[in-house]
């Protein structure tokens, strides 16, 4: 059985989370760039400042470690489903990652919504038999 809407989906998901890595190590860079912290010091309080970089240090490993665990599972979801191999202990691979990545941040919801749906269907639709026929 070809299992392509499940790949596709998984792959969607892959990027999300490389997506949410990029983004992470955005924020990070951001929290160290001097261009960056000139322009918060030409506006705003030194207590604003500290709570911005703050934020910033947080939401990147909050973004970064979803990010690269979606990644790493995600692929190798695809390589499972590809080769139709136990597809069942893939679909529930696929729903244990997806709440994994929201337990550890919210912002993993978004590359999870596409593991739930892969998972599920992967979980859901049975081989057809052709010897029936």
């Amino acid at each position: 059985m070809r299992r392509t809407v499940e790949i596709v989906l998984s792959v969607l998901g892959v990027i999300a989370s490389l997506v949410m890595v990029g983004t992470g190590a955005v924020f990070l860079y951001l929290k160290d760039s001097e261009a960056f912290l000139q322009y918060l010091e030409a506006g705003w309080s030194e207590s604003e400042n500290a709570y911005t970089l703050y934020q910033l240090g947080q939401a990147g490993t909050m973004f970064i470690l979803p990010g690269i665990i979606g990644m790493v599972l995600g692929v190798c979801a695809v390589v499972l489903l590809k080769s139709n191999r136990r597809p069942k202990f893939t679909g529930w691979g696929l729903i244990i990652v997806s709440v994994v990545m929201c337990t550890i941040s919210l912002f993993g919801a978004i590359p999870a919504m596409f593991f739930i749906v892969a998972g599920t269907m992967a979980l859901i639709r049975k081989p057809i038999d052709n010897t029936e026929r």
